[in-house]
């Protein structure tokens, strides 16, 4: 029966796209308004960082909901993939009633990783607006080009923070699928309401973030490898599924992936640790990549900093036995290789990470 689902999952996936590859040939021809999109950025009492593209609006179609047309997923998720970014556009950044400016590269991209003067009065809002307009650059518009983003700064009675990589730790993606047909079948044909959260996350990551005492408010950060090109839909997944909102790190890549592609996560993890110094960090991954390699050199630049690493074990590959081996071999890192969520939960109970619910 299993065969039989995976062959009609196949055979409808290939017309869908045969289907959505003659709509397209007709849609592109012409250029759209442009927009900004913004990130959700981070920041401490000196250094912020804040990241955004400029790019044609492709004007995606509204699939709020489950059961939405396979067609109008596949045509929503190829756009997202064939945007027309727009380079050596000047942007311009208000934040905290201070400016900034930045040129956006090849890729339409703005990343500001600087100091800024945090405001003098204490204020309990964990988000604080960023306005956002293009200021030169574009020809021929009209009208003004704005777009308002979030930087997020942790509360000052957090203990400690999560750090996790998205993919079949948060999100089922199904990377290890045969030929990786479950993947390419989710990614492209399903919506972000459609798409499944790996069991027991949502209300593990809810205890993380309250802490050892139940009563923190601990900052989470999402990594994953996939492009920035579907951070909206990976944070309209995170919202609809109610995990705890926190800054969405992805990557950039072309039709050539840059040499940075082996380092994002390590490159963001690094950049985290030392923007927030003070905070020791729970990381989180699973054995479909090499999250515990990554995690354990962490460990071991980084000393006393990493309060766990906890990897899920998806399937019984050959990278996963490795995995178990490298894990079983660092005994003096805090790793545990696990099946299910509950395990985690028990662990971090033990260890005082959580409160019991």
């Amino acid at each position: 029966m299993k065969s039989k689902n995976l062959f009609e999952k196949i055979k409808e996936f290939a017309d869908q796209v045969g289907k959505g590859i003659d709509y397209l040939g007709n849609k592109f021809d012409s250029e759209d308004p442009i927009i900004i999109s913004p990130y959700l950025g981070y920041a401490n009492d000196k250094v912020f960082f804040f990241k955004g593209r400029v790019l044609e609006n492709e004007m995606l179609y509204d699939t709020n909901t489950e059961g939405s047309s396979k067609i109008k997923n596949f045509i929503n998720n190829f756009k997202r993939f064939e945007s027309d970014e727009k380079a050596g556009v000047n942007v311009r950044i208000d934040f905290a009633e201070q400016s900034f400016e930045t040129l956006t590269d090849h890729e339409g991209y703005f990343t500001l990783y600087q100091e800024w003067d945090k405001p003098l009065q204490n204020t309990a809002k964990r988000y604080l607006p960023v306005d956002v307009e293009l200021i030169s650059g574009i020809e021929n518009v009209s009208e003004k080009i704005k777009a308002q983003g979030e930087v997020y700064i942790p509360s000052s009675n957090a203990d400690y923070g999560i750090i996790t990589d998205v993919d079949d730790t948060v999100l089922q993606t199904h990377v290890t699928s045969f030929l990786k047909l479950k993947m390419l079948y989710h990614t492209f044909l399903k919506n972000a309401r459609e798409r499944k959260p790996m069991e027991g996350m949502v209300d593990l990551f809810q205890s993380f973030v309250k802490g050892g005492n139940g009563n923190r408010q601990n900052p989470i950060f999402y990594l994953s490898h996939s492009p920035w090109n579907i951070y909206d839909l990976l944070e309209e997944f995170l919202e609809t599924q109610d995990f705890p909102k926190g800054p969405i790190l992805l990557r950039d890549y072309g039709i050539k992936p840059s040499g940075a592609f082996a380092h994002h996560k390590t490159e963001s993890i690094i950049q985290i640790l030392n923007t927030y110094p003070d905070l020791p960090f729970v990381l989180l991954g699973d054995t479909a990549d090499y999250d515990a390699d990554f995690y354990i050199d962490i460990a071991k630049r980084f000393p006393d900093r990493i309060k766990a690493i906890y990897i899920r074990q998806t399937k019984d590959t050959k990278n996963a036995r490795r995995i178990y081996e490298l894990i079983k071999s660092e005994i003096e890192v805090n790793a545990l290789l696990i099946h299910h969520s509950d395990e985690i939960y028990q662990h971090a109970l033990q260890d005082g990470i959580i409160k019991e619910n």
